[in-house]
């Protein structure tokens, strides 16, 4: 038997697929292959009456290798502690902590021997500073002389001392992340163990689960980053992927979209049993857009429509049970939010948690304390100024919404929220991003205009992003 890959588009029956592979499997065990422990114990319940295990990468990583590091595991790795035990100090400290951070997380997602450049993750901000700076140097070049040219020339000035400041963070941001990593690897260093760390340490061992299993499934294997496409086609037994190539979102996260980069025998899934045809002809739209070829067919014993609005246009407070808006960014969330509560609507909000610390990072930036995103920002007022550019789009709703509330009052808004992630109480509508929504179920969505913005589907990835909601 060989390894196949199954590319399956929306609400076409991913698991349910794995499910019946496993099934006529027969009494040979097999191993689903999880990305995290609650989407292991509901495929647990789900291959119930199979041979099939299923477990997260990380739990198979810990019972071979990860153990031993339990007693570096009770901390977080933050960076106010890179910040005093690296001895990191003056206004980019927190920025420098930041993007080692990320470098290291970034890294540990790859089989690559050592930290190098290409690791180093830089800031939505640093990337914005350099477009911003291309835009203006193309209009410098073909304007005329004069006051405006002069004005122009002395804003490009400006924009390449912030290209100069952020080359810094990234230069001391990637030898902070050397540091870090040896102390880490140190059995006596003090640098808290991140999970990724015993992973990549029980990847690179190269461990042989044809010991145990007779094939591999799986599952949403479009967001596998290089780590654990390693480990799977390492192995000599079967291996069978599903996946939906359109639905890799988490680039940040070191995904490498394995549905197309695996060179392996495949089937497809089209017909979607989650919503009917107006719905997959919507689809269809971006995916279009996306070259794809492939196109999903609507359940035809399902009656769908779709409808244009504003997303703040929603029926009135009671009978919306089971109704969610699904938005672009975690400053919508918490626009939507406070929306729907001063409506009198019980709100449920979906990664709560994380809206939360975005909240936090503000109010640390205004403290002189920032974490997060917020750490490249100086202080509010350049925040401010960036969230005034097409590059700060994202950020503007925040200043707009912390002007006229305040951080406190944003922050007791979302407490007041019920926390999706937590608890499964009634709610009258739900709130979530959509990077959140991703195999999430409602009777009714609205989806945010903001995801549809043109001038941010010219990117692919924003496509895709429309696509998953």
């Amino acid at each position: 038997m060989e390894s196949f890959k199954v590319s399956a588009l929306a609400g076409t029956g991913k698991t349910s697929t794995l499910v019946a592979i496993a099934k006529a499997m027969g009494n040979r065990r097999g191993l689903y292959l999880a990305f995290n422990a609650a989407i292991a114990a509901e495929a647990r319940q789900r291959f119930e009456g199979t041979q099939c295990e299923s477990r997260t990468f990380h739990s198979l990583a810990y019972r071979a290798c990860g153990y031993k590091y339990k007693n570096r595991m009770h901390a977080r790795l933050t960076g106010s502690f890179l910040r005093r035990r690296f001895g990191v100090n003056g206004d980019l400290a927190a920025a420098i902590a930041e993007t080692a951070m990320r470098t290291i997380r970034a890294f540990l997602r790859t089989v690559d021997p050592k930290i190098e450049t290409q690791h180093v993750r830089r800031s939505d901000y640093c990337r914005a500073i350099d477009m911003q700076f291309r835009l203006a140097l193309e209009q410098y070049r073909s304007m005329p002389d004069g006051k405006d040219r002069d004005q122009l020339r002395q804003h490009i000035a400006l924009l390449e001392q912030h290209r100069a400041t952020c080359r810094q963070i990234g230069k001391e941001g990637l030898s902070l992340a050397r540091r870090v990593w040896d102390d880490m690897e140190d059995p006596k260093g003090e640098t808290p163990i991140v999970h990724d760390f015993y992973l990549r340490e029980y990847v690179l061992s190269q461990p042989d689960l044809g010991r145990w299993y007779r094939y591999l499934l799986f599952d949403e294997a479009q967001d596998a980053d290089p780590l654990m496409l390693f480990l799977t086609q390492s192995q000599r037994i079967p291996v069978f992927y599903v996946g939906d190539a359109y639905q890799q979102i988490y680039e940040w996260r070191g995904a490498a979209n394995a549905m197309e980069r695996l060179d392996l025998p495949e089937s497809t899934l089209t017909l979607s049993f989650r919503f009917g045809q107006a719905v997959a002809d919507d689809a269809n739209d971006v995916l279009d857009l996306l070259g794809s070829r492939l196109y999903l067919r609507g359940n035809p014993e399902k009656s769908s429509l779709v409808r244009t609005g504003k997303c703040g246009e929603l029926p009135s407070a009671g009978g919306n049970e089971g109704s969610a808006i699904v938005v672009r960014t975690n400053a919508e969330a918490v626009q939507q939010t406070l929306r729907g509560l001063m409506s009198g609507r019980r709100v449920g909000l979906c990664g709560a948690a994380s809206i939360r610390s975005f909240l936090q990072g503000y109010q640390g930036l205004i403290e002189g304390n920032p974490s997060g995103e917020f750490v490249y920002f100086q202080n509010e007022q350049e925040l401010r100024e960036f969230a005034q550019t097409d590059m700060g789009q994202d950020l503007h709703v925040l200043v707009k919404l912390v002007d006229e509330y305040g951080i406190e009052e944003l922050e007791r808004m979302v407490e007041r929220a019920v926390d999706l992630d937590r608890s499964t109480g009634r709610v009258d509508i739900s709130v979530t991003t959509a990077h959140k929504s991703k195999g999430l179920e409602f009777d009714r969505v609205f989806v945010s205009e903001e995801l549809f913005n043109p001038k941010r589907l010219e990117s692919d990835k924003e496509k895709r992003l429309l696509y998953v909601a």
